[in-house]
């Protein structure tokens, strides 16, 4: 094999690796705000735990501007993307929620 084609399946190599770098990390992505209606919030994100939290932690993020905390209202999953339902309620309220 000649160097130049040697670089040139290096360079083929790299940009594979970079693509399946970026497809892996594509379930990572941050949760997505669907629907913000008043005191409920909607988020659809990746079927993994770390996913989940980051959805939590941005409701919590939300609903705390108005000085009200998340409470999770419903939930449904599939085997790669789950859709999550919070409210916004203040904290007597979210006390005594039971889905």
């Amino acid at each position: 094999m000649s160097a130049k084609s040697v670089r040139k399946a290096k360079v083929i190599a790299r940009a594979f690796f970079a693509f399946a770098l970026l497809m892996a990390c594509a379930g990572c992505a941050t949760p997505q705000l669907v629907v913000m209606e008043s005191n409920y919030l909607t988020y659809e994100h990746a079927f993994t735990d770390a996913a989940a939290e980051a959805a939590r932690k941005n409701a919590e993020k939300q609903c705390a501007h108005t000085k009200q905390v998340a409470v999770r209202t419903s939930g449904v999953c599939s085997l790669t993307r789950c859709t999550v339902n919070y409210q916004c309620m203040n904290k007597a309220d979210a006390t005594g929620y039971r889905p």
